[in-house]
């Protein structure tokens, strides 16, 4: 049996000193020497290659120490084994769990990868029929592939809408789509250099009730003389501008009109519908010159929030703040069908603001939550698509006149964002001033310019979207604004109470 020199006790790995023959434990030797270089029993210089080692047998185990001779304290020494041994295994099962617990959220989050994946190809795929139906829809013709693979045929949902009135709207959709891509403005319509001129030439003060006052909204003739006006009194105004003259006010609305349009048909008498806070519609007409009412349309639990005219002429959608939106029948004063939220559909179905495509087929609701809902109002259980606008609610929305384009504006932000339905993308955008708030956008007739009104008025080129003109001598919030008598004038609704006509300055 050896001794380490240095200890006194059995070496587990015993060398012997070259120099003086000593047995040390190699861990102690080799740290002496590091610190002092020579052997610590003789003196002399001692080095690591100075060691041998000595080949004893591995199983031979060092004997006891003297204090675990007794029994007491073997079962002293036992216990804390084992209590090194239960530390061990609890240390042990601790990391157990930590693997376990890792390996539970690695597979989550494979799982839920997996889920994002499978929603992602889903979106895509629906974004794709989205804007292939959207291009359809609107004429354009993306380009040709060399090659497509053969997919499945999958069975067109049911129709939301009645046979006869989905074969009126698309045979409505064909006549205007097919025409509109040969469209032209009219012979003599006013250009944009004539634009850059304008000035106020008349204008027409207290209208509507002084309490509350303002004229809330407005909606201009073919003929560019007869306007109509909606007003916080409630009450709705048709008046000539050629004769400076009130053809009547109408009254039977309980709150607020918030929008008027008119529906002119060949052959067939004038129409003012108005839509209110009081969530209904209503449809005014004229006969022998004298105007009176001729239907109310409700069924809405929240307030109209959006009005625009079917470009055929038949029919009439309102959009609501209760999420759901409504196409009419104007000659039977009925509703044809109610568009819901969809199930599923994540965002807000809550509608600020409310437009028709020119050909009939699309309408586009803004929401609250700042999207715009792009409905094909022959589904009413898909939406052709989902455009993110703003980030407040879109209060004002308007379709170009050749189809192609969608200007968007939120009251609460004074941006102006143009998208291009071609491409399911937004195409330009722009801020006015911080203190300016926007009421109204609106594209002209001819497609050439883009109104905005609001704490002024600004009128934009189309395709550029330079600024063309900015009128601010108004003294109220400015409502609306109308180009007529082609697109030689400009007729403008306000808060002050005031419609104004803007146009060249009389030489």
């Amino acid at each position: 049996m050896f001794f380490c020199a240095i200890s006194g006790s059995p070496p587990t790995a015993p060398v012997v000193s070259k120099t003086s023959g000593t047995v040390y434990e190699k861990a102690l030797i080799e740290r002496y020497i590091e610190e002092n270089g020579t052997d610590p029993i003789s003196g002399e210089p001692l080095t690591k290659e100075d060691l041998v080692d000595v080949k004893a047998k591995p199983s031979t185990i060092p004997p006891r120490p003297a204090n675990q001779t007794s029994i007491p304290a073997l079962l002293t020494a036992l216990q804390s084994e084992y209590d090194a041994i239960m530390l061990e295994s609890l240390e042990i099962k601790k990391a157990f769990q930590s693997s376990r617990q890792e390996l539970a959220n690695a597979l989550y989050r494979e799982d839920a990868a997996t889920r994002v994946i499978a929603r992602l190809m889903k979106e895509r795929d629906e974004a794709r029929q989205a804007l292939s139906s959207i291009q359809s829809t609107i004429g354009f013709q993306p380009p040709a592939a060399t090659e497509a693979p053969a997919e499945d045929v999958e069975m067109a949902p049911e129709g939301a809408l009645p046979a006869e009135v989905e074969a009126q709207i698309m045979e409505t959709n064909q006549a205007l789509s097919s025409g509109r891509r040969k469209r032209k403005p009219a012979p003599g319509y006013t250009k944009a250099d004539d634009v850059k001129a304008f000035v106020q030439t008349s204008h027409v003060p207290s209208l509507h009730a002084t309490k509350p006052a303002g004229i809330a909204a407005l909606d201009l003739a073919k003929d560019g003389n007869v306007v109509v006006t909606g007003g916080a009194d409630k009450a709705v105004q048709i008046f000539d501008l050629e004769s400076s003259k009130v053809l009547g006010t109408l009254k039977g609305h309980t709150k607020a009109v918030t929008h008027v349009a008119f529906r002119e048909q060949e052959g067939e008498p004038r129409f003012a519908i108005s839509a209110s806070a009081d969530k209904t519609v209503r449809l005014w007409g004229e006969d022998g010159g004298k105007w009176s009412a001729k239907g109310t349309l409700s069924g809405h639990k929240g307030e109209i929030s959006g009005l625009a005219v079917h470009p055929s002429g038949a029919y009439v959608a309102a959009g609501s703040n209760d999420s759901t939106w409504s196409l009419y029948d104007i000659a039977e004063a009925k509703e044809v069908v109610k568009y819901a939220a969809i199930p599923g559909v994540d965002g807000s179905f809550s509608y600020t603001s409310f437009a028709v495509h020119p050909d009939g087929v699309l309408h586009g609701g803004g929401t609250k939550d700042g999207a715009v809902r792009v409905w094909d109002a022959r589904q009413s259980t898909s939406l052709a698509a989902t455009l993110s606008s703003h980030s407040s609610d879109v209060t004002t929305l308007s379709f170009s006149e050749n189809g192609y384009y969608l200007a968007t504006a939120s009251s609460a932000e004074p941006t102006v964002k143009i998208f291009d339905l071609r491409k399911l993308d937004i195409l330009s955008s722009w801020t006015l001033p911080s203190e300016n708030t926007i009421s109204e956008v609106k594209f002209d007739p001819s497609a050439q310019f883009l109104s905005v009104v609001g704490t002024d008025l600004r009128v934009y080129a189309n395709k550029t979207w330079d600024e063309l003109l900015k009128f601010e001598e108004n003294a109220g919030v400015l409502t609306g604004a109308r180009f007529g008598k082609l697109g030689s004038q400009i007729v403008l609704s306000g808060m002050d109470r005031t419609l104004r006509v803007l146009g060249a300055k009389a030489e």
